[in-house]
């Protein structure tokens, strides 16, 4: 038996183990919300098997969610999946459902107790690099300040009775993680198709090249560029190994804004008059380097 009545906005995890603490149950197993993709088959020739070729993820579903079916639902509405449509990440390791997904915001908290009788973690906060609440631009917390207890194992079903005490989060309204915290947010409302990532690469990594004015733009470069922008330390850059949660933060600096970012992907004169930026830069540094005759 299982309570499953997840609120909006409310990630899937948060939903089960709040339907668990309410029946007394307070572990939540991997199984029961895990979403993974499912890989494509062969990459090339192989004896007897065609490969599969496609640009858009296929996922494998906890029984619960295919015998209720709304197994749809719940990778639409309640996971990270239109985030990673929008992005176009479609590999065997693209992460839906993260498992470290307990982050709060305080004021949050407030307002869902008032209006459903109950806070949630909502999924807009769930994605690791995201450290602002893009509602409220305050900080998200992995510890409750009122018990001390760590947000991972804090019942979710307690989160009112603790908010009596909580005190005023700090707060930072104007700054780039709470722009950031917003373009994941508005990412998630994505419905479209999954774009083709080897465009959303090209256009991603274009992009950056303009803002920076760097036609050659490196590794190293990106790297610190995320760090003085975001404060957010990454490993690699490289899109051969580029974690979803770093080629989000490399879309937001590309982009800045959800609304840019779609302009760009889906609108060809957008995508024409980044190429002509792109080509002009090169074709100017390239005139600095060369000397004349």
């Amino acid at each position: 038996m299982k309570i499953f009545t997840p609120l909006p906005g409310e990630y899937v995890a948060s939903a089960l183990k709040r339907g668990n603490e309410l029946l007394g149950i307070k572990s939540l197993k991997l199984e029961d919300f895990l979403i993974k993709p499912i890989p494509r088959e062969g990459f090339g020739f192989s004896f007897g098997h065609k490969a599969e070729f496609r640009d858009y993820a296929k996922f494998e579903f906890p029984p619960f969610f295919i015998e209720q079916n709304i197994s749809e639902e719940i990778l639409n509405k309640h996971t990270l999946y239109p985030l990673t449509a929008a992005l176009g990440r479609s590999r065997s390791n693209t992460i839906v459902t993260p498992t470290r997904w307990k982050k709060i915001c305080t004021d949050c908290v407030f307002e869902d107790f008032d209006t459903h009788g109950t806070a949630y973690i909502h999924r807009r906060n769930v994605q690791f690099s995201v450290r602002l609440c893009s509602v409220h631009g305050s900080e998200l917390i992995d510890v409750c300040p009122t018990c001390s207890v760590p947000i991972a194992r804090h019942d979710i079903t307690k989160f009112g009775l603790c908010s009596q005490k909580y005190k005023n989060p700090t707060y930072q309204p104007n700054s780039s993680n709470r722009l950031y915290s917003k373009f994941i947010a508005e990412l998630l409302n994505y419905n479209g198709i999954t774009l083709k990532r080897h465009l959303v690469d090209g256009l991603v990594h274009g992009s950056l090249i303009v803002k920076y004015r760097n036609a050659y733009i490196q590794e190293e470069n990106l790297i610190e560029i995320i760090r003085r922008e975001l404060g957010i330390r990454v490993k690699s850059t490289t899109y051969q190994t580029l974690s979803d949660d770093t080629f989000a933060i490399l879309a937001f600096l590309a982009c800045e804004t959800a609304e840019r970012y779609l302009d760009l992907m889906t609108n060809k004169e957008s995508i024409d008059l980044l190429s002509t930026e792109v080509n002009s830069l090169r074709r100017y540094q390239l005139q600095r380097y060369v000397p004349s005759n």
